[in-house]
């Protein structure tokens, strides 16, 4: 594509600009493109046609590593990000993503990145507006028209309109509608809108274009199948006729494949609408006015109906009869004559009445036949086995999802539990046991347990046949038994509704009913619905659930017949004070000690808590770890408790006394290894996540990190007049030595062996009053791991007032931490004073420091890149806790932005990094906080981005005007 870009705007010296590009398939970049457009002064514009297409083809061109789509993408995005920021380039591109979905929706996700990365000057143009289809489809499907007949025939049915006795809609009969006829002309105003505004809702349905195939159909079968005995006018619905079923593109073609996939009409085409022998009921209806020379008027209104039957969502509302007559009806037809065909259309003649078509509020074809030709069975000598078959997969129906797990399940390929080994024992989640009605029943009211439901509870198998063991998860294993008066009322309604259903589906029997009587069959189907699925539920009505002095029974209460609670539903409701939900709250000590935490041990982990609550009889039922994370959380952060996440290898604890064997020499609350405040959030549940008793414990089981020894260099500023020398006071934790650098803007001098003391500074001969001097601490001489630094003008000594200014921001979001620092140096400037800008330091903090620093290297800090150094230390720990790669960088700006992106490749997914990355920026001479400072430039770009930072500047209280 770039390539071919190029040769079109340049010829051969723009495709040999970007021939090894081109040839490489490798997409050129934001400057070689800028380069490109450089060639010329002229303005450019660039046309882009479906790229979503382009994309489709390219996905199967492998290029090194890649595939060309992708390469594709980078050079768009890299085209207009150039464009944007040039007032003499304009790309115009189109998507048009019917046909390819998902690549139009990738280059869709990649152009709203650019727009949340960059605000550029774009356009979204509608090709083809609403009022334009008709003129665009009439250029492409008829070469001529005859002059003044729009006009004539506009005219012509705007009358018939206005001058009948029907109700039609209020937009017909008002003068806009004459100019919608001409406009549209020759097609008639409700089929282009259908077609553009119901249609169109469908997934798939392109508007102008499918339009188009659609309408070019039409004609083509209405030119070789002219209508005899009467006259047409317009181009209507029903000219786009099922009729047209060639094999390849047909109209029948496009509604099969594409159209019925919103709502599927195929069986409602061939049983109402059309078939080749004729038999379909619209066509039976045809024959009636054929015989009286007029148009097949059973054929048009369905064929109307089924296109404004086709949309998806609100728009799928079919037609009132006012917008069927407006959709239909011609000068020469009465409109009795139509009210009489839909009428045998909706009616109950099985000739000519349709299975799928409905006239209620709107009239409409649906999916589901109707009642009256689906009854195909009679209600008399149902077997007693169908019947409990029914009510069978009527109770697995009513038994529903939640909290509790089920045994069995609605699966019908589920079995219900006869034996130990039938259910689990695990503590994953409470398992619901509900016992088949032909194993077991209570009739004394389920006061004494059955002896099958307590072997179920205290024993459970690997496997049947395998020797029985006692159950661990005790707490997570609960019954439903039915009622054994109950069962046999419960057959007996399936066995009625069984009969009941069969009547409904013998045709010869339901066709000799009346309307009445058939209405009546169907509310007492609909009753007896329900009527069973309140009765399974009633039948299913003794629960057994595990309590600290063993099983307990409970009644539950027979639920609506509606069937808007399931069983499960029911159960929970029953022992809603012993479930705990993601919004429970946490549990306080004394419940922590006795009910969870085992007495003997100094450190469980996370698995074994949540484990608890299936092992002991009597505790709540753990629907969600939400609460157990928040106990564990209040336990570490009220109670003295620790909490060590394995997989981060990071440790929680609030408290402030020194456990014996810490062998650091700082407190273990400043190890970079322990969080000295937990959320739930930060609690997990997991063999790797422990809870210890205390700080102790964990100290003893872990091997947390000291911290590393802290560095300080501070330039006193004040120059002794006499001897050009000034102080360095050096601030060390660590007892080890260090390298001292202090230099000018042309020499510098070195102090090794420096420890925690002030080195006084004389060997700069001539160092004046207001230069700028740098003092850096590194770990050795080799000056490659940098301890410490600051950059300071140096000042006369005497008592004046302080001259310069310095200031700290605390982390926070980066329009917030520039600006405070800016307003805080402008608030304390003398009045009438303009503080400058020596030096910024910018640290970059959050969990995308890479991600955040790099774009700060390549965007925001690029106009000062000559004055800006980088310094960067990254530590990767493998899953075990060994350091696993290490990288650091010291140096300018364009070398920065060169290394790798993502060091993070070269470690362990589930490993630990840590990244420290500052940005310094340091002025020859001071910048003036005049709002085109550095500071101001930067608050106001980063303005809504998600980068955080810790901000540090200084400079002299006033810029002096020295002229």
């Amino acid at each position: 594509m770039w390539g071919e870009i190029a040769y079109q705007l340049y010829g051969n010296d723009g495709y040999e600009y970007l021939k090894e590009y081109d040839r490489n398939r490798d997409s050129p970049g934001e400057n070689t493109l800028q380069g490109l457009f450089d060639l010329t002064d002229d303005p450019i514009l660039i046309l882009i046609d479906e790229i979503a297409q382009y994309l489709e083809d390219a996905s199967g061109i492998e290029t090194g590593e890649t595939v060309l789509s992708t390469q594709t993408l980078s050079f768009i995005k890299s085209l207009l990000e150039t464009a944007s920021n040039r007032n003499d380039v304009t790309v115009v591109y189109s998507i048009a993503d019917t046909a390819f979905t998902d690549e139009a929706e990738t280059v869709r996700k990649e152009i709203k990145e650019l727009d949340s990365i960059e605000q550029r000057q774009q356009q979204t143009i509608t090709p083809t507006g609403d009022t334009e289809i008709s003129s665009v489809l009439r250029r492409r499907l008829f070469d001529d028209i005859e002059n003044g007949a729009a006009e004539f025939v506009a005219e012509s049915f705007y009358e018939f309109y206005r001058t009948t006795d029907r109700q039609l809609p209020q937009a017909v009969l008002d003068t806009e509608y004459r100019e919608k006829l001409e406009r549209n002309y020759p097609f008639h105003p409700t089929t282009i809108e259908t077609l553009t505004d119901k249609i169109d809702s469908i997934p798939g349905f392109q508007k102008t274009r499918d339009a188009l195939r659609l309408l070019a159909r039409a004609i083509y079968y209405l030119w070789n199948h002219k209508p005899e005995g009467y006259d047409r006018y317009f181009l209507r619905l029903y000219d786009l006729t099922p009729a047209d079923n060639e094999p390849d593109g047909s109209i029948r073609t496009k509604l099969g494949n594409t159209l019925f996939d919103a709502i599927d009409l195929d069986s409602a085409v061939s049983a109402d609408i059309y078939t080749d022998d004729r038999s379909a009921h619209a066509q039976h209806e045809d024959k009636r006015w054929r015989e009286k020379a007029l148009p097949p008027l059973g054929t048009h209104i369905v064929t109307a109906v089924l296109w404004n039957s086709l949309a998806v969502g609100e728009k799928a509302t079919g037609l009132t009869r006012a917008e069927l007559y407006t959709a239909v009806a011609h000068p020469d037809v009465s409109f009795d004559h139509y009210d009489n065909a839909l009428e045998n259309l909706t009616g109950d003649d099985h000739r000519v009445g349709c299975y799928y078509l409905y006239d209620e509020d709107r009239i409409k074809f649906k999916a589901q036949p109707r009642l009256l030709y689906i009854i195909d069975q009679y209600t008399q000598n149902t077997p007693r086995a169908q019947a409990r078959d029914r009510f069978e997969g009527r109770l697995r129906q009513e038994i529903g999802t939640g909290g509790f797990e089920t045994v069995p399940t609605s699966n019908p390929e589920s079995g219900f539990p006869e034996e130990p080994a039938d259910l689990p024992d695990n503590a994953a989640t409470p398992t619901l046991a509900i016992l088949h009605f032909d194993s077991i029943t209570v009739a004394d009211g389920g006061e004494e347990i059955p002896s099958k439901v307590q072997t179920l509870y205290e024993e459970t198998a690997s496997s049947h046949n395998a020797p029985t063991q006692s159950r661990t998860y005790k707490n997570y294993v609960l019954f439903l038994v039915p009622d054994h008066e109950l069962v046999e009322n419960g057959i007996e309604k399936a066995k009625r509704l069984e009969g009941l259903e069969r009547m409904r589906e013998d045709s010869e029997q339901t066709a000799q009913l009346t309307d009445e009587q058939f209405d009546e069959l169907g509310e007492r189907i609909d009753r007896h619905k329900g009527l069973l699925g309140e009765q399974v539920r009633n039948v299913y009505r003794h629960l057994y659930y595990p309590d600290t002095d063993g099983l307990e029974h409970v009644s539950i209460t027979a639920v609506d017949a509606n069937g808007d609670t399931t069983m499960v539903e029911a159960v929970e409701a029953t022992l809603d004070d012993r479930i705990l939900r993601d919004d429970d709250s946490a549990r306080g000590e004394v419940w922590f000690k006795s009910r969870l935490w085992q007495q003997t041990k100094s450190r469980m982990d996370t698995e074994q808590l949540a484990a608890q609550f299936a092992k002991k009889p009597g505790l709540p039922y753990l629907f969600s770890t939400k609460p157990l994370r928040k106990t564990v959380a209040r336990m570490v952060d009220e109670s003295g408790y620790a909490y060590w996440d394995g997989q981060r290898e990071q440790a929680y604890w609030t408290g402030d006394e020194e456990p014996e064997g810490w062998d650091c020499d700082h407190p273990v609350s400043e190890s970079p290894d322990v969080e000295t405040s937990i959320a739930s959030t930060d609690v997990k549940i997991g063999e790797e996540y422990a809870v210890f008793e205390g700080i102790g414990p964990l100290v003893e089981a872990v091997d947390l990190a000291c911290r590393e020894p802290e560095y300080r260099v501070a330039i006193a500023g004040d120059l002794d007049e006499e001897t050009d020398s000034f102080d360095v006071h050096v601030d060390a934790e660590s007892p080890a030595s260090a390298h001292l650098v202090v230099a000018t803007e042309g020499d510098e001098t070195a102090f090794p062996d420096v420890g925690s003391e002030t080195v006084t500074v004389s060997e700069f001969d001539g160092l004046s009053d207001g230069e700028i001097v740098a003092a850096t601490l590194y770990e050795s001489g080799t000056r490659e791991t940098e301890l410490a630094f600051e950059r300071k003008r140096v000042k006369g000594g005497g008592d004046e007032p302080e001259k310069n200014w310095s200031e700290t921001s605390n982390t926070a979001a980066a329009q917030r931490a520039f600006g405070s620092v800016r307003e805080d140096a402008l608030a304390d400037a003398p009045a009438d004073a303009t503080p400058g800008i020596e030096s910024v330091q910018i640290e970059v903090t959050g969990d995308s420091v890479l991600d955040h620093g790099f774009f700060l290297a390549q965007r925001s800090l690029d106009d000062y890149a000559e004055q800006t150094t980088a310094s960067m230390d990254y530590r990767a720990k493998a899953a075990d806790g060994t350091t696993q790669f290490t990288a650091e960088f010291r140096g300018n700006l364009a070398d920065f932005r060169g290394i790798n992106q993502h060091p993070e490749s070269f470690s362990e997914n589930d490993g630990q990094r840590n990244v420290n990355l500052i940005f310094r920026i340091g002025f020859d001479e001071p910048e003036p906080l005049d709002g085109d400072d550095l500071l101001a430039l930067l608050r106001d770009e980063l303005e809504g981005t998600d980068i955080t930072v810790q901000v540090h500047a200084e400079g002299p209280a006033d810029v002096v005007d020295e002229t």
